[in-house]
């Protein structure tokens, strides 16, 4: 049995109306114990308990205590949904129906990133439904906000039961075409939130990818290409330890991973499928991936402060200091500029059609003896 309670979360500032607004919180919890606590502002999940082998619970996701913390550290988006565009649109243009569509640049003035100036992680999104194994939050993206064409109404489920699967569920419809990829930026620690690079790097991972997104150098722009995993870093199909893995990265010009992994070239949103896993052997927690979701992309939070350069680190819930490496994102979406690259998945829908995203977090726990006596596991 799932119970839901609903508590003020505090107060921020509609960016619309520009009026103060109250943001709600709601606490999922099963009969285990597993919690989930998802806040108004940007959708966010702002924190999940899971309990370890010990039955010791511990919160397995980055994120903050109060508005304040979301609101200063907003440019790394901790926990966020991200649209009505995630990702990014070079150039920020794009063709749609025989006719241009300029909309705002708000990476280097040059491309457009996670829906723009004013994306899904600065919403505070309406309370639809409150339901016995969750809530529904809503939000109506006006036709020309950023750029894009058309009045989208989203809707994210968000649901918990009692097998321990957090389930996130995105649909959208719209009054006009318009180009949709929405998803979300949950950075965790299995290991739990406080424990930082140490129990970041003791994770055991695997995604079931075959090949990565080849990008442009500088700014991360898809080619259009795919490049075989084999022999290479990105070659995590069997577990690796995150920590030996990210370390290979030392002589690289980026400091971990920021891939995206094509999961599903025929891509079909009724088909969930098998993305990942990730074990934190030590504690025994593991969490599973599902998503009807063509890729995912993986990063290791490069771009976090780093503490041997003396940098003002991001505080975060229980006053933990989060650092680079301090955490890792997996972001379930389609494939990045898929408007500009005529042979990936669709990306826009029309009036009448409907926009379908599931991701399933399954959370489970897996003795520790078990851990390093398995070398399947």
């Amino acid at each position: 049995m799932v119970k839901v309670v609903e508590d003020i979360f505090g107060i921020a500032t509609n960016p619309f109306t520009k009026q103060a607004q109250v943001i709600r919180r709601y606490t999922l919890t099963n009969t285990n114990r597993l919690a989930v606590a998802i806040i108004q502002l940007g959708a966010t999940v702002q924190s999940i308990q899971a309990a370890d082998a010990y039955h010791h619970l511990e919160d397995v996701v980055l994120g903050f205590d109060d508005v304040a913390g979301y609101i200063k550290n907003r440019d790394y988006q901790i926990g966020c949904a991200l649209g009505r565009v995630s990702d990014v649109v070079a150039n920020g243009e794009f063709i749609l129906d025989e006719r241009r569509v300029v909309v705002t640049k708000n990476l280097n003035q040059k491309h457009q990133v996670d829906g723009g100036f004013i994306g899904f992680d600065q919403v505070i999104w309406d309370l639809h439904t409150k339901r016995p194994d969750g809530v529904t939050l809503r939000h109506v993206s006006r036709d020309g906000h950023e750029g894009h064409p058309g009045n989208l109404t989203v809707f994210i489920h968000f649901t918990i039961d009692d097998d321990n699967r957090f389930f996130i569920r995105i649909e959208a419809t719209t009054d006009q075409t318009t180009a949709v990829n929405i998803s979300n930026r949950i950075y965790f620690n299995l290991a739990g939130q406080r424990t930082g690079i140490n129990g970041v790097f003791g994770h055991r991972i695997t995604i079931e990818a075959e090949e990565t997104m080849e990008t442009q150098s500088g700014d991360s722009v898809p080619t259009g290409a795919f490049k075989s995993v084999h022999d290479s870093v990105y070659d995590i199909r069997l577990p690796v330890y995150m920590g030996d893995r990210v370390r290979q990265f030392a002589k690289n010009s980026v400091a971990g991973y920021d891939v995206w992994y094509a999961i599903n070239k025929e891509f079909d949103s009724n088909k969930t499928r098998f993305v990942g896993r990730f074990l934190h052997p030590e504690s025994g927690r593991y969490m599973e991936i599902f998503s009807n979701q063509p890729s995912v992309r993986f990063a290791t939070a490069n771009d976090f402060p780093q503490e041997l350069l003396g940098e003002e680190p991001i505080l975060g819930k229980q006053c933990t200091r989060y650092w680079q490496h301090g955490g890792f994102s997996l972001q379930l979406q389609n494939y990045p500029d898929a408007m500009n690259q005529p042979d990936f998945p669709r990306i826009f829908i029309s009036p009448g059609e409907h926009y379908f995203h599931e991701t399933v977090y399954q959370f489970g726990v897996q003795e520790s003896w078990k851990c390093c006596a398995d070398p399947e596991e």
